[in-house]
């Protein structure tokens, strides 16, 4: 009977430790979130080339960097700026003129820098006139940018695998990613994330230690970065936009849109956060895309 007892008690104790393990292990396991676009609007095909989109909220519209001629390497003198509006409609289709090959774009301090092949323009916003163009030494091909709340611009060389950093209108280089090619480029409080071109890795790097790692892969031609509430939204200059969920760390990114076969690409895209609406310059497509992002 003691024997007996003493089984029981022996059972009891490690079926309750395996339900309470099951719990633990159920805990862990990341919730996936469902990702949906459903088109708003889209602009005239006015836009020649449009590489970028950057809203503004102040002062409610959205800025537009045009390539104009090709190839996005030429010192051509035919890049420009737009504006338009939240609906899509073009308010001024000329309204910086005087570059060459305009991508990555952000403002700070009423002042919107631009990459321009081997170059940053720093243009007034209340003037819409180019005030200062900053030669970067050794620069193969400017793409995207942003800029960290103290008004550090970080921006990458994508044909030359460089993280490069503006302070005080004097440049400097920021990291060295050797076979990397990024692109895409999102600046957070404690780190930087880029998207390959080439690799199709998305990537974030530490502020401080510049250490690096990949957190999501299969975005092949990767060119633009935003932040969502559930994680992160990356375009494909081909014409793919892919999800990269928060709580799920090294997985394949998730495909949420394509328009390879309307021809139309998906370059540096951008987002109005309080609407939750998604914005894709169509580069060739010479016209941008809104979609109203939703979570099911």
């Amino acid at each position: 009977m003691k024997y007996s007892s003493l089984l029981l008690a022996i059972y009891m104790v490690v079926l309750i430790s395996c339900k309470h393990n099951k719990k633990e292990a159920i805990a862990q396991v990341p919730t996936k979130t469902e990702v949906i676009l459903t088109k708003l609007w889209e602009t005239d095909t006015l836009l020649k080339t449009c590489e970028a989109v950057r809203y503004n909220k102040e002062k409610g519209v959205i800025y537009v960097s045009n390539i104009g001629g090709v190839p996005p390497s030429e010192k051509d003198g035919d890049g420009s700026m737009s504006i338009i509006n939240i609906e899509g409609e073009i308010i001024n289709q000329n309204w910086v003129t005087g570059m060459s090959a305009p991508k990555g774009t952000h403002f700070y301090n009423d002042k919107l820098y631009v990459t321009d092949i081997d170059a940053i323009i720093k243009i007034d916003i209340k003037s819409g006139s180019i005030e200062k163009r900053i030669s970067v030494e050794n620069a193969v091909f400017l793409n995207d940018l942003d800029i960290d709340t103290n008004g550090d611009v970080y921006f990458t060389d994508s044909r030359d695998s460089k993280v490069y950093k503006l302070a005080n209108d004097e440049v400097s280089l920021w990291l060295d990613l050797e076979g990397v090619n990024p692109n895409g480029i999102l600046v957070e409080k404690d780190r930087i994330l880029v998207v390959s071109f080439s690799k199709g890795d998305f990537i974030t790097i530490d502020k401080e230690t510049k250490q690096h790692s990949v957190i999501a892969t299969g975005i092949v031609g990767g060119d633009g970065i935003v932040s969502i509430k559930e994680g992160y939204l990356a375009s494909t200059w081909p014409g793919e936009l892919f999800f990269v969920d928060k709580s799920v760390s090294g997985a394949i990114a998730t495909k949420l849109l394509d328009t390879k076969d309307e021809k139309l690409n998906a370059a540096d895209i951008g987002i109005i956060p309080e609407k939750n609406i998604l914005l894709i310059p169509t580069f060739f497509g010479n016209k941008v895309v809104a979609y109203k992002i939703g979570y099911k």
